[in-house]
């Protein structure tokens, strides 16, 4: 999860509360829908594992794509998210008839899950965003560690002696 949080949550999180921030609504998402063949592989909701749903080409997926199943269930996961995807392209406004409401992040830093089926929530991983706003902060004020995606041991020493920063 780790890995996860520093490539994909707390950038895609930070972009939304920025947007918010400026008041602009913004709509966060997290996709941690398994399925049998992606599940098998190890992967479970990998990245970009949503596309499929998103622009319903379960059938057209690359070969080496763990293969999407032909069930209701998926059938309807697919139909709303097609749905939330392009309503928000028309008017900047995800919505799905019959599904609930993805309010927009605000300041109860609401999202969507998508698993099963879509089920809204507020505060995603309560304290991964601040941890990594943290780390970045002491790396962009000691001047001398690039910002970069390295987590566990690869990542480059955490500056200390930063005050300024939680």
């Amino acid at each position: 999860m780790t890995t996860r949080d520093a490539l994909y949550g707390w950038t895609a999180e930070r972009l939304v509360a920025k947007q918010t921030a400026v008041g602009q609504a913004g709509y966060f998402y997290l996709f941690d829908h398994g399925y049998p063949a992606a599940d098998a592989a190890g992967l479970h909701g990998f990245h970009a594992s949503e596309l499929p749903y998103v622009f319903g080409s379960a059938k057209s997926a690359p070969p080496a794509w763990p293969k999407n199943p032909d069930t209701p269930e998926e059938a309807r996961l697919t139909a709303a998210m097609g749905d939330y995807w392009a309503s928000f392209a028309k008017d900047g406004a995800p919505r799905a008839a019959g599904q609930p409401a993805w309010r927009p992040y605000g300041a109860e830093r609401a999202y969507m899950a998508f698993v099963a089926a879509p089920q809204p929530g507020v505060h995603l991983r309560p304290g991964m965003y601040e941890l990594n706003e943290a780390v970045m902060c002491r790396r962009r004020a000691r001047g001398d560690t690039p910002w970069n995606w390295n987590v566990g041991v690869v990542a480059p020493p955490l500056p200390s002696g930063v005050t300024q920063c939680r």
